[in-house]
This record gives C-alpha cells, sequence and structure tokens, in this order.
C-alpha cells in the first residue's frame, strides 16, 4: 500500500486490503474515506467489506463513489465536507 500526507491529519494512498487496515489503525488513522464505487476493478475489499472491517478496528468509514464521468460541485462539496467533519475526529486515509 502507497500513501502520502498531504495535509496534517489527512493521508492519501492506494486500495487498502485487510492487513493494510489494520496497520493504518495500528498508527491512528481514526476515518477511510473510500472514493471508489464497489465495482471497481475487483478490489480485494469492495465498500462493504471495507466498512465492516473498518468499524471491527474502530474506524469510520465513508464512501462517496466518485470519478470523472460523474464529478460536479455538488458532489466536491459533499467529499470537502466529510473531510472536514472527519478531520476532526483525528488522521483520515482517502483513497
Amino acid at each position: 500500500m502507497d500513501y502520502f500526507e498531504l495535509a496534517e491529519n489527512l493521508v492519501f494512498g492506494s486500495q487498502p486490503g485487510r492487513k493494510d487496515l489494520e496497520h493504518l489503525a495500528d498508527n491512528g488513522i481514526k476515518t477511510l474515506v473510500n472514493l471508489r464505487f464497489a465495482d471497481e476493478e475487483e478490489p480485494e475489499l469492495p465498500p462493504d467489506a471495507e466498512q465492516e472491517a473498518a468499524q471491527e478496528l474502530g474506524m469510520n468509514f465513508v464512501n462517496i463513489p466518485v470519478n470523472a464521468a460523474n464529478m460536479n460541485d455538488a458532489l466536491s462539496g459533499q467529499i470537502h465536507e466529510a473531510l472536514r467533519e472527519a478531520r476532526k475526529d483525528g488522521p483520515v486515509y482517502v483513497h
């Protein structure tokens, strides 16, 4: 899993697997924000399974599916608001 810290409490990276989620939780990530669609590239953890794993590990989970075709001002605002709120609780991992 590749990732980088964009700003305080805001980390962006690749699609995590189960062991990656454990690593993120162990390193203080409080919220996962998944921007992928459920059917995108057959991820190891589709959004529903990722949400379940995140909650088992004590993390919050947000799924806002986005791609170039559906991006608009309303969706951009929704993502911005989700990140703003999540960062209040601590570090956020976005993928």
